[in-house]
Formats: C-alpha cells, sequence, structure tokens
C-alpha cells in the first residue's frame, strides 16, 4: 500500500483575503476512465497544510442523480479489491467474484439490484488533512442501470484549487476556478504547492 502527502502553504495576508471570500482549498482525484466530477476533500486552510492518503479504496452505492452541487450520501459500501467484480442487490455488495479480464488495478461493480433501475457507484478513499482523518470520501460518482456493470481504475492525479461553497462529496460539474493538476509518478510520492494570489492558483513550489 502506497503513502503520499501534498504539502500547501499560503501566506497569512492571503489567508485573510481567502478567509473573506468564504472559499475552501479543495482537493479532486481523477480516475484513468474520467475527470475530476467529485469533491475528494473541502477545508479551510491554514499557512502550512499537509494532506496524505494511501491507497486503499472502498466501493459504493448511493441514489440521486449526478449534479453539480449534490452531495454524494453512501448508503452502502465495501472494501474494494482489484480484479473483483462486487455485486450490488438487494441493498448492499451481496457477492464478489473474480474478474481477470480487467487491469490488475482496476475495480468492478455489477448493478443487480431489483428495486432501482438506476444507481450511482464509485470508489472512496480516506484522507487525512493537517492531522484530521476523514473516512472513505467518495473521489468519484458513475450512474449504472440495473444489469450493467463498470470498471474504474484510480490513478494518482489530483485538481487542487479554491472554491466557495463547495463541501467534501460535493458532484462538480465544473471547475470555475482555476486549478493545478498534480500527477504522482515514479517514485514521486510527496509534492508541495504555493499560493500566487495575483493569478489565483496554486504553483509547484521549489524543492
Amino acid at each position: 500500500m502506497s503513502k503520499y502527502r501534498l504539502n500547501v502553504n499560503v501566506t497569512g495576508d492571503d489567508l485573510n483575503t481567502i478567509y473573506a471570500a468564504k472559499q475552501r482549498i479543495v482537493i479532486a482525484k481523477h480516475t484513468a476512465e474520467q475527470k475530476s466530477n467529485v469533491a475528494w476533500v473541502s477545508f479551510k486552510p491554514f499557512e502550512h497544510n499537509t494532506v496524505d492518503w494511501e491507497t486503499d479504496f472502498a466501493l459504493y452505492a448511493a441514489t440521486g442523480e449526478i449534479q453539480g452541487g449534490a452531495k454524494i450520501a453512501k448508503l452502502s459500501d465495501c472494501s474494494g479489491q482489484t480484479q473483483i467484480n462486487a455485486t450490488f442487490a438487494n441493498g448492499y455488495f451481496s457477492s464478489s467474484q473474480p474478474d481477470n479480464q480487467i487491469g490488475p488495478n482496476s475495480y468492478e461493480i455489477t448493478n443487480s439490484d431489483k428495486d432501482n433501475a438506476l444507481l450511482t457507484f464509485g470508489l472512496a478513499q480516506s484522507i487525512s488533512v493537517n492531522g484530521t482523518a476523514y473516512d472513505e470520501h467518495p473521489i468519484n460518482a458513475i450512474l449504472v442501470p440495473r444489469g450493467n456493470s463498470a470498471v474504474m481504475t484510480p490513478i494518482e492525479k489530483i485538481d487542487v484549487f479554491l472554491e466557495s461553497n463547495i463541501e467534501s462529496s460535493t458532484v462538480l460539474s465544473r471547475i470555475y476556478t482555476k486549478c493545478i493538476t498534480l500527477v504522482y509518478q515514479g517514485d514521486t510520492t510527496e509534492l508541495s504547492l504555493n499560493y500566487d494570489p495575483i493569478n489565483g492558483i496554486f504553483y509547484p513550489a521549489s524543492k
């Protein structure tokens, strides 16, 4: 299980502006199949912020449409396993079986629920911000009709931006402010950002 860290630095003067605008730092994550469409975590920043996570995933199910501004309320969840097809029926993830046809880092669900013709599914991942743990927050959302399956492959690619009125687990129809996209690849497990108040965007900090 790999561990990753993001450091975000903001000056005191810039914090005054951010707090006055009621903005929060928002982190959203990509999967190989789609760009970020859920606010993984949203938090009020300090001058020096540390965000940590590990590559441990859960599967979740929820009702409701995937509309911008809607908050995902998980109704059922289970631990995720790669190359396993988890079947959802009778309101929970009721069974699973191997599926070697999907990639070694992919997760699969099948919607076999008789009472719901359409459900929202996704991956959830725990994250820690400045020492406070947030358990299994959704990182993506996919509508899956009854009788259909979906494959999800998480990647270490995140969007970081400032926005007001966006809470954790909120569906993002689009990102309206300037954001920076970071990719953790190879041996890179830790990245750092500073905030540029002139352009309203985060940028990589010098090592």
